[in-house]
């Protein structure tokens, strides 16, 4: 049975550790509380209205989800393609987001094998040629010219973002897109220099973050989402994960974001709690994926039991495995009682995602009572019913809470 992850709640601001800013490079987080990157949809409008919300509220950073760093790494129509036409959009999000007191970062991703081809216009390209459950359909191997091309893309959407008023970028390495494709033995099965052996696998991800820091310089903020497990039996062990962890850190990011699971395998891995395959369905595009989720959706979208803080036990090894990187707590935290426990045993950042959907002004509220001395716990009323992933698929919805909603209207 795990250990609770709780501490004794904070007597006032000052006693409040979440509540401590935290030097990333030459950013300084007022505190220690990200809005973690969930994916938003491409409608910029939306954006800074949701972003802006949350900035209202109290966290340090707001993270932008998913953007694509290249027109064949995508899987959505409605993702963000990181190219010269958004560059007015993207200052203009984080110019709001600024406005509203907090700073802004954005997820950079390639979806390797689980782009879609229906969007891309052309075959997915992966590490290996493995077939994709979720999509049924089998990428090409990428080929040395392939890796160069990406990594050029990777590193000059770092440099496009920065430019566009950006604070950091958090380079996505987890959840079965194309840079965790590569570090997983399940979907990299290559014999070159890029495949068997945990430092082969590595050597592209460490290209591509090597490339990004060359472009955006020393103090510019990079952090790292990583899987420290894939979720499933010939995914990434935890042993190998701590070497990536171990091998970042000394490349000099900044900060590690723990997550795990494998999109292609078992989608809400990384979610927990209700899977509402019906509404799944309905929001995907096209009968074949309606229908493939209507039939096998049990299977690569499996419903996982939900617990508050459910990567703890998996989190706390890494904290033993690295020596001074700050590492970020992720996964179903909702109480200030367990974010005070994480920086109570070493953690130096939180992030959230559905509880701040639901509970935009969570921190507002945690320092309010705090500044009138009001030792209570304060919790988000998110119910895990996930409703809120599958809204962003959906276009004409974008990013909402429908328990949120309901609660509104009473």
């Amino acid at each position: 049975m795990s250990q609770p992850l709780t501490a004794k709640l904070p007597q006032s601001i000052d006693e409040c550790k979440i509540l401590k800013p935290i030097k990333l490079g030459g950013l300084t987080l007022k505190n220690r509380i990200i809005r973690a990157a969930a994916f938003g949809g491409a409608n910029f409008d939306d954006l800074i209205k949701v972003h802006v919300e949350v900035a209202r509220g109290g966290v340090a950073m707001t993270t932008i989800a998913y953007a694509s760093v290249s027109s064949d790494g995508r899987s959505f129509e409605s993702q963000i393609l990181l190219c010269e036409d958004q560059r007015e959009n993207l200052q203009r999000l984080s110019d709001a987001v600024h406005s509203a007191g907090a700073a802004i970062s954005i997820q950079l991703t390639h979806a390797g094998g689980f782009a879609d081809r229906k969007v891309t216009g052309s075959q997915q390209v992966a590490p290996s040629s493995v077939f994709n459950p979720a999509g049924f359909d089998w990428p090409r191997q990428m080929t040395e010219d392939d890796m160069d091309r990406v990594a050029q893309n990777f590193s000059s959407s770092a440099k496009f973002v920065k430019e566009s008023g950006f604070d950091a970028v958090e380079l996505h390495v987890g959840h079965g897109y194309l840079l965790s494709q590569f570090l997983s033995p399940h979907s990299n099965r290559r014999t070159d220099t890029y495949g068997g052996s945990i430092d082969n696998r590595l050597r592209f991800p460490a290209r591509v973050y090597k490339d990004i820091r060359t472009v955006v310089g020393a103090d510019f903020p990079i952090l790292i989402k990583m899987n420290m497990d894939d979720g499933f039996q010939g995914g990434i062990t935890l042993d190998d994960a701590k070497i990536v962890a171990k091998t970042f850190e000394s490349l000099g990011a900044n900060a590690l974001v723990l997550s795990g699971g494998f999109v292609s395998r078992n989608g809400f891995y990384m979610l927990r709690g209700t899977t509402p395959l019906k509404s799944l369905a309905s929001a995907m595009p096209g009968m074949a994926k309606k229908l493939a989720v209507t039939l096998f959706g049990r299977w690569f979208v499996p419903t996982i039991p939900f617990e508050e803080a459910f990567f703890r036990e998996s989190a706390r090894e890494f904290l033993k495995s690295v020596d001074n990187i700050p590492v970020c707590l992720l996964g179903g935290i909702t109480s200030l009682s367990t974010m005070e426990g994480a920086m109570s045993e070493g953690f130096s950042l939180v992030q959230m995602a559905r509880a701040l959907i639901h509970d935009p002004n969570m921190v507002k509220n945690i320092e309010d009572a705090l500044s009138h001395n009001k030792n209570i716990e304060i919790k988000s009323g998110c119910t895990h019913c996930n409703e809120c992933v599958i809204a962003t698929l959906d276009p004409n919805r974008g990013i909402n809470c429908p328990i949120r909603d309901i609660e509104n209207l009473r």
